[in-house]
Formats: structure tokens, C-alpha cells, sequence
């Protein structure tokens, strides 16, 4: 009986020996895959997009493997807010993103050196919430106006209410930077006026919002790549890459039309 006892024991000493090689040889594969993942990463070329249909033609390029196929990995680092894509740039988070001529100029003044690499068609457009009762810039006295904090939407507002601050009329700018929440505060009438860029545009006026016509902009985006990345040799060649995939993505929506990629790829039905 001693002897069946002391075999039980030994048995399930060889058990937990045989279980602690295996933990501690998963911890040790897990780690090195760890650190396979942070090198492939760190080399890869990460671009910051936006939910915008501006951002279409680098998403779309993802989506088709475009990137796969001319030999570059593309990451791309997903944002609801262009300030996301700022703080990606400052923070050296990737080497390009999508943000607007004026995000860039304001960055640039935070010693953040900038390239622009491509110009998108970024638009903007000003709307009032449905139950506001405004149909021009005139009647936007003691009104909110949701605005990004340092991009294009920021200077469109103060532009447009520039003759009502010198005539001592208050309009307020709040700062709403996702660009999903600004949509819906305007829907609910949290905010009065709103800037927006499409598709967001065109769902804030399906839910009964005014484009205030008085008010436009011209195409302001930029794809912005950090200077550090830029004059690295290894990412010219990314670079090149990238924007080759992006050209091949364009001619597919040009020839297709952009509606089905604007549905399947940005959730705009």
C-alpha cells in the first residue's frame, strides 16, 4: 500500500514538473511572439484615417490587399476625431495621417514637422439642427456651434461668425471632436449649428438638418507624414508603394462608383 502511495506521488511530481516546463515555455513563445509583433509593427508603414469619404480610397486600397500586393505593410490606425490623428503625428504614433490644411498649419506651430504627401477631397459643410430655425449665418446669435479644436471646422466657424462678434452679438464655439458625437448632438439639438464633413453631412440632413449655404470650403485635406519618416529611405519606398496602391484604388471607385465601397467599408447606407 506504501509503495502504491509513494507511486501516486511520484506520478503527480512528474505531472506538475512536465506542467511548469509547458508554462513556462508558452510564457517564453509568448513573449518572443510579442516581440515579433512590436518589430513588424514599428516597421510598418501605419497611416491615421478617419471614418470620412475623403479616407476612402487608402481604406478601400487596405481592403482589396492593394497594399499586399505592391509589397508595403500598411496599417492602418483607425480614429473617430482628427485631433486622434494629430495626437498620432505628435506622439510619433505613425508616420502619416489624414488630417486638413489648417490641423496641419497648427501642428506644425507645436514643432511638429510636417510633409504633405497627397491632397484628399475633404469638404466641409455647415448645418443647423432641425428645430433651430436657422437658414443663414445672420441668425446664429446666442447659438452653439460644434467645431473640432484646431482643424478646418474650427476657422470655418470663427470665419462665419466673424461679422457677428463685431457687431457685439455672442455665438458660442464648443469644442466636439468625435465626429460621430457632433452628428448626434446636432440630430438632438444639443448644438445648434454644426460643421461636418461627409458622409456624416449627408446623415445629419437625412435626420432633418440645413445646410447653411452661405458658408463653404474648399477641399482642405492632406495626407501629412511625419519629416522623420519622410526622409527615411526605407520609407520613401513605403511611401511610394502606398500611394500606388491608393491611385489603383481611386480608378476602382471612379470606375464602380463609390456607393457600394462607401457601404460596405464605411457603414453608409
Amino acid at each position: 500500500m506504501r509503495n502504491v502511495f509513494l507511486s501516486i506521488i511520484g506520478f503527480l511530481c512528474i505531472v506538475l514538473a512536465v506542467s511548469c516546463q509547458d508554462e513556462a515555455t508558452r510564457q517564453r513563445l509568448s513573449k518572443e511572439q510579442m516581440e515579433r509583433d512590436r518589430k513588424a509593427d514599428s516597421a510598418a508603414f501605419k497611416v491615421g484615417v478617419l471614418p470620412t469619404e475623403d479616407c476612402l480610397p487608402i481604406i478601400v486600397a487596405k481592403e482589396l490587399r492593394l497594399y499586399d500586393t505592391l509589397g508595403v505593410d500598411v496599417r492602418l490606425r483607425r480614429y473617430n476625431a482628427m485631433s486622434e490623428c494629430g495626437h498620432a503625428l505628435r506622439r510619433s504614433l505613425v508616420e502619416a495621417a489624414v488630417i486638413d490644411t489648417t490641423m496641419m498649419a497648427w501642428l506644425k506651430t507645436k514643432n511638429v514637422p510636417l510633409m504633405k504627401v497627397l491632397s484628399t477631397p475633404m469638404t466641409w459643410q455647415m448645418l443647423t439642427a432641425k428645430k433651430a430655425r436657422i437658414s443663414r449665418v445672420s441668425q446664429m446669435s446666442d447659438k452653439i456651434i460644434a467645431a473640432d479644436s484646431h482643424g478646418e471646422s474650427h476657422r470655418l466657424a470663427e470665419v462665419a461668425i466673424d461679422s457677428l462678434q463685431k457687431k457685439g452679438q455672442l455665438v458660442f464655439i464648443v469644442q466636439v471632436e468625435d465626429l460621430n458625437i457632433r452628428t448626434k448632438m446636432l440630430a438632438v439639438g444639443n448644438v445648434d449649428v454644426a460643421l461636418l464633413p461627409e458622409p456624416f453631412a449627408t446623415k445629419a440632413r437625412r435626420q432633418g438638418a440645413k445646410v447653411i449655404t452661405s458658408v463653404k470650403s474648399n477641399p482642405a485635406g492632406v495626407v501629412a507624414m511625419r519629416d522623420e519618416a519622410y526622409k527615411d529611405a526605407s520609407r520613401q519606398g513605403q511611401l511610394k508603394r502606398f500611394l500606388g496602391a491608393v491611385q489603383i484604388a481611386k480608378d476602382s471607385i471612379a470606375k464602380y462608383g463609390k456607393a457600394t465601397y462607401m457601404q460596405r467599408y464605411l457603414n453608409f447606407k
